[in-house]
């Protein structure tokens, strides 16, 4: 099993947060367990799918992309 320092990653990836990165490495995951046979990273056939997951990502050859879009709070104009 292969340890990753995750402050290292957020910082160099530019992702804002643990959490984040949980989300993203959980989304291509479940991208890789749909799509098998299709992975990024040499070497992968004992791996598990968060295991390369978290490898695509720290080598940068996934890139996290936020897309949530941020609500303005509405007001009434009289």
């Amino acid at each position: 099993m292969i340890f990753y320092d995750i402050e290292e990653i957020i910082r160099k990836q530019g992702i804002d947060n643990k959490y984040l990165l949980t989300v993203a490495v959980a989304e291509r995951a479940r991208q890789l367990s749909e799509q098998k046979g299709r992975y990024l990273v040499e070497d992968t056939a004992r791996e598990k799918y968060i295991s390369l997951a978290l490898e695509e990502i720290a080598s940068g050859k996934v890139v996290f992309l936020k897309t949530g879009k941020a609500r303005e709070k509405e007001t009434e104009v009289p």
